[in-house]
């Protein structure tokens, strides 16, 4: 009877494909005991230990029907989230970023100037940052995934184990900070309860930012990802892709190969930093006409920032605010392997 009753709540909870593979679970691990019982005449405590295997395998069973696929999630923020929700928890973010680094650098702004302009108005560099910004703890795992990548877009690239604990430890560093917690809460309070677990926030974050893909002029060389688009640079030809990371341009200025041509526009974020376009050549002769960054923020927000906006408004702008000052992330997506990913994401305003 009770196994039964047990059956009855799986057809209650599973999807229907699921249901063959939820009851096999259970009469692989319920029915060999219940034979020994029947033989051997044991009741009592052996009886009892065969209905806590069934509730251990149908809590299983609700948990696996619960668990939301990588599609369904996507779809149930986009679906879920109002702009009002986007506007409440960019605030909740930038307010959490304690590791904010825009008061101990130093931003040489120089002269203002144009994308298609070839005048350079700077003569010094953007950016100044001392070595205990370096050192941040979040700061110092982001830039050591810098040398994990090729900045030729159709050179093929292959993860070593020693890269995979790189892009591990940055997942762990950024999963205890503010910024992301605030992510993971939400993305729990719109029904993905999975979101609770720990194991799945770390997967969410690889498969969004690490997952290597191909694009439609690299055939079937899977050269880039989203955090090396993003956060890095990548060169198609004489064209730069990505490079909206203030920390790796200044890292790529240090190394002389970051010529800055002066900005085209800026927007103060209230103390907490800058959204600057700007002009710049890289390697001496890649132009790079309109860069846009975030400038002072930590890499915990801008990871947050980024893969709320994919999930939430993917290819569309995603309004956000901090201090009543508005500004836009913009995302770009493709499908690899029929798995949605971003290509690209910065800001806007």
């Amino acid at each position: 009877m009770k196994l039964t009753l047990a059956l009855v709540l799986c057809v209650a909870v599973c999807r229907a494909d699921d249901l063959a593979s939820a009851a096999g679970q259970i009469f692989n691990s319920i029915l060999p005991n219940l034979i020994s019982n029947s033989v051997t005449g044991q009741q009592g405590n052996t009886a009892s230990n065969t209905l806590q295997q069934i509730g251990t395998v149908v809590g299983g069973v609700v948990d696996y029907a619960h668990k939301k696929s990588y599609e369904d999630m996507l779809r149930q923020v986009q679906d879920s989230t109002t702009d009002d929700d986007l506007l409440r928890i960019s605030e909740e973010m930038f307010n959490a970023d304690v590791n904010n680094a825009f008061n101990y650098i130093q931003v040489n702004l120089q002269g203002k100037t144009s994308p298609m302009s070839k005048n350079d108005e700077a003569q010094s560099n953007l950016l100044s940052v001392p070595e205990n910004v370096w050192n941040g703890p979040t700061i110092r795992p982001f830039t050591a995934l810098f040398d994990n990548y090729h900045k030729n877009v159709i050179r093929p690239e292959f993860v070593t184990p020693n890269e995979e604990t790189e892009q591990v430890t940055y997942i762990n560093t950024i999963l205890a900070t503010g910024p992301m917690r605030s992510l993971m809460t939400f993305l729990a309070s719109k029904g993905l309860t999975q979101m609770n677990e720990y194991k799945e926030q770390v997967d969410l974050l690889k498969k969004i930012w690490f997952t290597k893909y191909a694009r439609h002029w690299t055939g079937l060389c899977k050269c880039s990802c989203a955090f090396e688009n993003i956060f890095m640079a990548e060169l198609k030809s004489n064209d730069v892709l990505g490079l909206h990371s203030w920390l790796f341009f200044a890292k790529r200025e240090m190394d002389r190969k970051a010529n800055y041509m002066g900005y085209i526009d800026k927007l103060d974020l209230s103390g907490k930093g800058l959204i600057l376009k700007q002009h710049s050549i890289l390697s001496e002769t890649k132009d790079a006409p309109e860069i846009t960054m975030f400038v002072g923020t930590s890499p915990e927000l801008e990871t947050a920032l980024y893969t709320l906006c994919f999930m939430a408004r993917p290819d569309r702008p995603c309004k956000l605010r901090y201090n009543n000052v508005p500004f836009t992330i913009q995302t770009k997506t493709l499908k690899s392997e029929n798995v949605l990913l971003i290509d690209t994401a910065y800001p806007s305003f």
